[in-house]
Formats: C-alpha cells, sequence, structure tokens
C-alpha cells in the first residue's frame, strides 16, 4: 500500500531533508508507506543522487512552489533556526499545521508572533522537543504525586557531550549568534542541550515564561564561535524549585544526559535519550523502567483529526509549552558573549574536522554545578568568568 491509495489521507510537505531533517523525512515516508498520509513534497536548497532516485515525491526549491502544486495541510520544517519564524508563519497562512523542530524560533517576541498567527488562523504547531513525548513525563510526575521521594527541593540536568570542529563549520549559522544582523543562538543552552533544559522545565511544572522569576547564565566557548559550548543556566521560578542545567559539549567523552528530580527522600533520575527512569533513595536504585514514546509526528495528526472533529486537541509539544524554553533562549541571545576559556587551560584532540577541545576535569565540574546549584564562576573555576 502506498500513500496514493489514500487520496484523502492529510497531505504533508518536509522543507530541510538532510541532516536532522533525514529523520523527518524517514518518518513521513514510514507513514506515507501505512496511508496515514501523502507526502507531497520535499524541499531543500541542494538534492543528492539519492535524493532523486527515492522518486516517492515532487523536489521543490521552497515551500511556496508546494503550496503553489496543490494542498499542503501538514508542513515539517527541519530548517536553520533563524528561518523558522517566516516559514511558520507562511505555513500557517496557507492553513497548514506545522511540525516545527527546536528551538522553534529567537526570541519571546518571535514566539508571540507565532502564537498569534496560530490562533488567528486556527493552525496547530507541534515543536520537536521528542523527550516530551517520553511516557516517562507523566509516570515521574505520578511517583512525586505519590510522596515516595518526599517534596521536591531541585531539578537539575546534566549533559556532557563531544562536538568536533566540523559540527562547528558545517554550515554558516552553526555556532552563531547572529548572521548577518539576524539572531540566530545556536549554542549548547540552546540547541544541542535543548532537550535537557525544555525536559527539566517540564518536569519542574514551568512551561509558561510568566512562571519564571529569574535566569542565570554563566557561558563560555572553548571552541573558534560566537556561541556557547559549556554553559550553565539556572532557572528559579516564582513558584517551586530552582532548576540547574549544566552543559557542555567538550567532554572526554560523549555520555547519556540526564535529567534529575531531587525530593527530600530521594531522587528520580531521566535519561531521556533512551526512555529510562530510575528511583533512587539513599544513593540505591529502588527500581529501574523503561518507557515508550509517542512520536510527534503521529500526534500531530491525532490532533489534527479531535479539531475536525470538535474535540480535544492538545499536543505533546505545544507552541505553549515552548513559552519558558523560549525565555531562557531570549536570555542566551541578550547576554553578552560567552567568555573564552584560555586556550592553555583546554587539551585539543584530534585533526582536520575531528579536531575537537577537550576542558579538563568538565564531567566533574559539571556534576558539582549541577548539583549545587551553581555556576562555574561560583566554583571558583580557575578559567570561570571573574
Amino acid at each position: 500500500m502506498t500513500s496514493t491509495d489514500h487520496p484523502t489521507a492529510p497531505t504533508v510537505v518536509v522543507v530541510g531533508i538532510h541532516g536532522h531533517g533525514a529523520s523527518h523525512v524517514a518518518a513521513a515516508r514510514a507513514l506515507a508507506a501505512t496511508g496515514a498520509i501523502r507526502l507531497v513534497g520535499l524541499v531543500d536548497r541542494t538534492f543528492t543522487e539519492e535524493d532523486r532516485a527515492a522518486g516517492d515525491a515532487p523536489l521543490r526549491d521552497s515551500l511556496e512552489e508546494c503550496f503553489a502544486a496543490g494542498q499542503v495541510d501538514i508542513v515539517i520544517l527541519s530548517t536553520p533556526i533563524h528561518t523558522h519564524l517566516d516559514l511558520a508563519v507562511a505555513a500557517l497562512e496557507h492553513g497548514a499545521d506545522v511540525l516545527l523542530e527546536k528551538p522553534p524560533v529567537t526570541s519571546n517576541d518571535e514566539l508571540d508572533r507565532l502564537q498569534a498567527t496560530a490562533a488567528l488562523t486556527g493552525g496547530l504547531v507541534q515543536v520537536g522537543f521528542q523527550s516530551l513525548g517520553s511516557h516517562a513525563i507523566g509516570e515521574i510526575a505520578d511517583v512525586v504525586d505519590s510522596g515516595e521521594i518526599g517534596a521536591v527541593t531541585a531539578l537539575e540536568a546534566r549533559g556532557t557531550w563531544v562536538r568536533t570542529v566540523g559540527y562547528w563549520t558545517r554550515a554558516a549559522w552553526s555556532g552563531r549568534r547572529t548572521l548577518d544582523g539576524t539572531p540566530v543562538v545556536d549554542g549548547v543552552v540552546t540547541n544541542p542541550f535543548a532537550h535537557a533544559v525544555q525536559t527539566m522545565l517540564r518536569l519542574g511544572g514551568t512551561t509558561d515564561r510568566a512562571g519564571i522569576a529569574t535566569i542565570d547564565l554563566d557561558q563560555y566557548r572553548a571552541n573558534d564561535i560566537e556561541a556557547d559550548d559549556t554553559s550553565v543556566v539556572r532557572i528559579t521560578p516564582r513558584r517551586g524549585p530552582i532548576m540547574t542545567a549544566a552543559l557542555t559539549l567538550c567532554a572526554q567523552e560523549t555520555t547519556d544526559p540526564v535529567v534529575t528530580v531531587h525530593g527530600e527522600l530521594g531522587s528520580i533520575r531521566f535519561h531521556y535519550t533512551r526512555d529510562e527512569v530510575e528511583v533512587v533513595v539513599d544513593g540505591v536504585t529502588l527500581r529501574r523502567w523503561t518507557t515508550g514514546r509517542t512520536d510527534l509526528l503521529p500526534d500531530l495528526l491525532r490532533a489534527r483529526e479531535a479539531v475536525l472533529a470538535g474535540e480535544d486537541a492538545a499536543l505533546v509539544s505545544s507552541l505553549a509549552d515552548a513559552s519558558a524554553f523560549t525565555a531562557v533562549l531570549d536570555a542566551v541571545r541578550s547576554a553578552p558573549a560567552p567568555h573564552r576559556i584560555p586556550a592553555d587551560l583546554v587539551d585539543w584532540l584530534g585533526t582536520g574536522d575531528e579536531r575537537r577541545p577537550v576542558i579538563p576535569r568538565i564531567e566533574e565540574l559539571v556534576a558539582e554545578a549541577a548539583a549545587t546549584g551553581s555556576t562555574f564562576a561560583e566554583l571558583g573555576i580557575d578559567w570561570a568568568r571573574r
């Protein structure tokens, strides 16, 4: 069975089909094979021989070409961050629903504009925070509500990954704060570990920026980039516990990121990339389990059908749910440029595009910052901003 066997199925276009966009193309093709959707366009600036050989959807140079060719019900956007707003607005104004990669936009003002457009058009916008589709989110809330770990005292997120020079040179916007005067905000907090920050905010019950009292940033760069590759962000909500994310792309090796909910009696660790949850009391893991996950495109299709039927259309990762995260991004955008870590305090490994910086003891420092709710500067680290 192919998507053409179901002419009434929603029509889908993917904009930005390489890099991470390839995963969206694969997801769309899998649904098209079941007849759940019709894939009617793939948009990019360049196409490979493999793209041209696939032949399952027209290859277009622009989203406008797709609209001109016929009805488009859903637009999946996996394009550079600074292009998100205009493309999403165009899709909504053409009557389409949108699956928008994270981060959704580059400022609070842009989020407000996109929300206003969605409200005016009645369109749905699902933001690409896949971790929010994890069933662990609800199960962790149930554990907290049960009182097993006592009253929640703090939340933390830790992320230690490796990124090479090639990662930062893969595109003109990579690692940039701005590009030709346009905000890009592509740094460790806002893009590679955006899921860690957003998941921490969700588990902490703060999804609206109105619920945030203060955001403290401590940002650094070992790479020759404009944005941050090593940072602490500490979020103090108006109600509830402080949330601290300590993150780096200059680790000795990549490890799985974890978001932890601390309580008076114990803690809950959420390894969000693999949907694994641990309940820990007195340093002992009492139990560990892996949950399922709701994928974002099928969820958007479900919500779309609900709207058509006049029913509840709550999304797994709605635009409104990205409000607090966007406030963090906006703080990063408007903050001073990240502090450069002195070259003699950084070790460099590899050659060419595989060359990468390693900050000595960064894994320990990330763990200490996250656990204590401290910035690197407050820890008195030798390379930290004074």
